[in-house]
């Protein structure tokens, strides 16, 4: 391990942060989806030097993706995780990565994605399909995982980026209950895509990645990035009560076990607040 690496980083010390950024070699993150978003936040999250990297992607690279960081020609009909995996590996040896070349959706699929999930301190969305999303939503929250979710809009010209607690903050089914006056198009498949975007979007995801899990700064709560103005939109969501994924808990009251602490919470709810 070459601890220059890590010099740059590390000097954010300097500036009046106390962080200790070696307590990121301890962490575990998964990306789920190796798209336009995971293919510029997992090289982020691999550089920063986290611990170990789960990728999840069923998909093949194609054509269509060789607009996006990462993938070349020569990788053309083999799977994403699998090349991502292999360079990310190149790039930071550090880094324990291991993928999953599954539909997460898949029921025989649906016990290793729970039991590989539980295991991770956060989670970082990259799909671009609905169902998936809401997928994904519902097993963080069921295992309390910290999850921030992104996506980008069917024109690639707008995204959104909201850090997800569950059980303490808005979910992402209960951002469809509350009126904050999302584009229909919000969540939907690209048919359009700017690398421009998923770049700006992946950079804010993992932005607040480091910070929860390096203890610093205020996290954002809800924030809509729009190419065409270049406008930052800020939004101030509320957990929904009655939100079928988080409103309630389990039926024997029992808390589920979390990757945070009550106090890290706190804190984090605090300053989104």
């Amino acid at each position: 391990m070459d601890e220059n690496r890590y010099t740059r980083l590390k000097a954010l010390k300097d500036f009046g942060y106390e962080i200790n950024w070696d307590d990121l070699k301890r962490k575990s993150v998964a990306i789920i989806g190796i798209g336009g978003l995971g293919t510029v936040s997992s090289e982020m999250v691999t550089r920063c030097g986290v611990g170990k990297l789960a990728l999840f992607d069923f998909d093949t690279v194609e054509p269509v993706n060789l607009n996006r960081s990462m993938f070349k020609p020569k990788h053309i009909g083999k799977p994403k995780a699998e090349i991502a995996a292999k360079i990310l590996n190149e790039i930071n040896p550090d880094v324990k990565i291991y993928y999953f070349i599954k539909d997460i959706m898949d029921i025989d699929f649906e016990f290793t994605f729970e039991k590989e999930l539980s295991k991770m301190d956060i989670i970082l969305n990259g799909l671009d399909n609905i169902s998936a999303r809401e997928y994904l939503n519902s097993k963080c929250v069921k295992l309390r995982i910290p999850y921030i979710d992104a996506g980008a809009s069917r024109s690639g010209l707008s995204g959104y980026i909201h850090p997800i607690i569950p059980f303490k903050t808005a979910c992402a089914k209960c951002i469809k209950s509350i009126a904050i006056n999302l584009p229909e198009e919000r969540g939907e498949p690209c048919v359009a895509s700017l690398p421009t975007t998923m770049a700006i979007l992946a950079s804010i995801q993992v932005q607040e990645m480091l910070k929860l899990l390096l203890k610093f700064g205020e996290m954002i709560d809800y924030v809509m990035y729009h190419m065409i103005t270049g406008q930052f939109l800020h939004y101030n969501t509320k957990k929904d009560n009655n939100c079928p994924i988080c409103g309630i808990r389990k039926k024997d009251g029992k808390r589920i076990k979390s990757k945070v602490t009550d106090k890290d919470i706190e804190d984090i709810i605090e300053k989104i607040e």
